[in-house]
């Protein structure tokens, strides 16, 4: 058990003590100063704990620390302050599709002004033919370049549902079996002659080049194999006759010299 000495402030171990009138009374072994329990500067009462590396160490001297009051020991620990509430954000992307689909204004099936009324290509100025397709404006008959009536159905059906890509994808699977690809291709032009930053008007249409593209091999396979062996059996006769042909005329060569 130590105490700090009121002479020298330090903290020295008790070695002697008396009671002297009541009071405990120690002796420093350092400066000899003695310092009673009831003085004013007597060292608050002690609790000898042990400290956790005295068993290894064997010693069993305790070290002088303050007691602490009972009702202190029990005091409720301070409230731990709340974790601040988190709020999860929803991004919101800017080129996010509108739910409502734009429809421009005028005849979706008829070229604006500036643009040929076949290709939808610009025009020049002072041109009176198209220089993409060759069309003379004068010679150009409308009802000529409709599409038909299911595909113009079809077409304003996916107007109200422009968004929805899947739509498109089976006009252009109708189109596609009904021969109606090229229609599709100008009616995505047309869009595009209004609307020239849609991207599902540019996806449509480039999704017809490469469907057109892919198609055109399967229909130019080359020859069948029937008109192949028509092919071999008329040259073999052609080669017979002009081999029967150099056979005469050697003939008749040779009976001529005798």
């Amino acid at each position: 058990m130590k105490y700090q000495c009121e002479g020298c402030e330090r903290l020295v171990p008790v070695e002697s003590f008396h009671v002297e009138d009541g009071e405990l009374t120690v002796t420093c072994r350092a400066c000899g100063a003695r310092t009673r329990s009831g003085s004013s500067r007597a060292p608050s009462p002690v609790q000898d704990v042990p400290r956790p590396d005295d068993a290894f160490r064997g010693g069993s001297e305790g070290v002088a620390v303050a007691a602490v009051p009972v009702e202190a020991s029990f005091a409720p620990a301070p409230p731990v302050p709340g974790r601040a509430s988190v709020t999860a954000l929803r991004v919101v992307r800017s080129d996010a599709s509108s739910a409502v689909p734009f429809i421009p204004e005028g005849d979706p099936f008829q070229a604006p002004p500036g643009h040929c009324p076949k290709c939808v290509a610009p025009l020049r100025e002072d041109a009176g033919a198209c220089a993409q397709c060759g069309l003379v404006y004068a010679n150009f008959l409308p009802e000529e370049h409709q599409p038909s009536e299911l595909l113009a159905t079809e077409w304003h059906a996916l107007m109200r549902e422009w968004n929805d890509w899947d739509t498109h994808d089976r006009l252009l699977t109708m189109a596609m079996g009904r021969g109606e690809l090229a229609m599709v291709g100008r009616l995505y032009r047309l869009r595009l002659a209004r609307t020239p930053d849609d991207a599902l008007a540019l996806r449509g249409r480039d999704e017809v080049v490469r469907r057109v593209t892919s198609t055109v091999p399967l229909a130019s396979d080359g020859p069948s194999p029937e008109f192949g062996r028509k092919v071999k059996n008329a040259v073999m006769g052609a080669v017979l006759v002009v081999a029967l042909v150099l056979v005469l005329v050697l003939f008749q060569m040779l009976r001529g010299s005798f």
